[in-house]
């Protein structure tokens, strides 16, 4: 697995109980609106219940990976900085945490679609998952002007024409 995509909690500033809305019909407990840290994360942006979060009502949160999309924002974009710093690292860090988690999800689903397919298959989803995170290494001004939304309609795209034609022929 890339290491770009593995989350550790302890470099992030616990942007995944902050930036996201949580809705208690979906599994997080209570609903919280987005931009708003959830009442159980504490001042050192660590979960107290997070050895409890299942019998607690939070299963969400239990199955949650941000994909290492935390961890870059933090570090890789805000050099360790967290959102509790001012509110305009916290506005610009809200606004970026999303896009990159939603390209760190892409990059995580194409490195499993490469590993169930025959290299000459796989070429033009590696290209698709290098152009991704050069995107991605290209700085928060780059993606925060990309229509992420559109990559990841591309690539699953991409990925249901690959898949379904292997299935056709299986």
């Amino acid at each position: 697995m890339n290491p770009r995509l593995q989350t550790d909690c302890a470099r992030c500033c616990a942007l995944c109980c902050v930036v996201p809305p949580f809705d208690a019909d979906q599994g997080f407990g209570f609903d919280k609106p987005a931009h708003r840290p959830c009442r159980h994360l504490a001042g050192d942006d660590r979960c107290h219940i997070h050895g409890e979060l299942a019998a607690r009502g939070f299963p969400a949160c239990r199955a949650f990976d941000c994909h290492g999309a935390g961890t870059w924002v933090t570090q890789s974009l805000f050099k360790g900085a967290c959102w509790r710093s001012s509110p305009a690292i916290a506005q610009r860090m809200f606004a970026l945490y999303p896009r990159y988690r939603m390209l760190h999800e892409l990059l995580w689903i194409l490195d499993v679609a490469i590993g169930r397919l025959p290299p000459a298959d796989a070429a033009p989803l590696q290209r698709r998952m290098h152009a991704i995170a050069a995107l991605c290494d290209g700085g928060a001004d780059i993606v925060a002007g990309t229509d992420v939304l559109g990559v990841r309609r591309e690539v699953r795209a991409e990925l249901r024409a690959r898949f379904s034609s292997r299935a056709a022929a299986g």
